[in-house]
């Protein structure tokens, strides 16, 4: 038996690593084009800033670990651009670029690198940045304020409807409005409509599969429709849970990550499932209006079980199915047997 010696990501499919950032780096463009059109200029200032701080950060990374930087490596982009998307336009931009070197310094290279990080870097770097500036990491403005790229005065922020939800009660925003994201929230995931277009191209072109966001949005649904977080039915706890924060976001770019998700098909239906329901636990239970991404954290540490899980029940399968195929060996040479005689 011949073995090829592979590097991570293990991508079971015909596209290869560059061709599956690239159609996530296409996806991303349609929710820039949002934020540029309800923010303005600074959310390609915070794009540009993030992106080229990543780029700077993974390239001094690898040449101190003396590894051959990889031209066709996209990853760093990818972080780059998801990041100022999971932050409110009014960030600083010393919050972006310390999102982007703890995402890419801590969370990243110590772990090896592109293909074998333990938690998504993007998570992690936004994560940290909401534990060190938790006010400024939610002050929202309306949609259409368009902020200058410095910002040398106070801005008076609005509420957002994760913000409404969290307090207990109901956010006084139209669910169309919601849907086409003209409410306060985070730069890129506030538009419902234009998220799910990006699934169905990542879906279309199989860079991702539909099961993982499925079961994620299905795990969140029913956990808001059986414990509604305030006085409402539970059909609009699903509405307005669905279409606030980063639950739509998450079910699009940072759940389906392939390094930080199982291998095999169960285990990743079974993860979005359990993550969809972490992540409601985490919106009843945390400190924050929004704490979906210590969910997908806490979900990150946890994938080698569920791929433990696979692994066993695919060997269970794989042993049933060679002992009914020697038993239908059998029968088929004792039936010969009988025939000859």
């Amino acid at each position: 038996m011949n073995l090829s010696l592979q590097t991570p990501p293990h991508i079971r499919s015909k596209d290869s690593n560059f061709s599956m950032m690239l159609d996530v780096f296409i996806a991303l463009i349609p929710v820039y084009c949002m934020s540029y059109y309800f923010y303005g200029k600074r959310s390609l200032y915070l794009l540009f800033l993030s992106v080229g701080i990543s780029i700077i950060t993974d390239f001094i990374c690898v040449l101190m670990t003396r590894k051959i930087p990889n031209i066709k490596d996209l990853s760093m982009v990818i972080t780059g651009m998801l990041i100022p998307l999971l932050m409110p336009v009014t960030a600083d931009w010393y919050m972006v670029a310390l999102a982007v070197i703890f995402a890419i310094v801590v969370a990243k290279h110590p772990f090896g690198g592109i293909g074998q990080n333990v938690f998504n870097p993007a998570v992690a770097g936004v994560a940290f940045v909401t534990i060190c500036f938790p006010n400024e990491m939610f002050a929202y403005v309306k949609p259409f304020t368009y902020l200058p790229v410095n910002i040398v005065q106070s801005i008076s922020s609005v509420a957002s409807p994760a913000k409404a939800l969290s307090l207990g009660g109901v956010p006084s925003f139209d669910l169309t409005d919601m849907f086409l994201g003209n409410v306060p929230g985070p730069m890129g995931a506030t538009n419902i409509l234009v998220l799910f277009s990006c699934l169905l191209y990542l879906v279309v072109r199989k860079t991702i599969t539909f099961s993982m966001s499925g079961c994620f949005l299905l795990g969140a649904s029913l956990s808001a429709l059986i414990f509604p977080r305030a006085d409402m039915t539970g059909i609009q706890s699903v509405f307005y849970e669905m279409m606030s924060g980063y639950m739509v976001i998450t079910a699009v770019f940072l759940i389906n990550d392939p390094v930080t998700s199982p291998k095999r098909a169960f285990p990743r239906c079974l993860y979005g499932f359990i993550a969809g329901i972490v992540a409601m636990l985490f919106r009843h239970l945390g400190r924050y209006e929004e704490s979906i991404l210590f969910a997908i954290l806490v979900m990150n540490a946890s994938v080698w079980i569920l791929d433990l899980l696979g692994e066993y029940v695919a060997h269970y399968y794989r042993r049933k199915d060679s002992e009914n195929r020697e038993s239908e060996k059998a029968h088929s040479m004792a039936g010969k047997d009988r025939s000859d005689i």
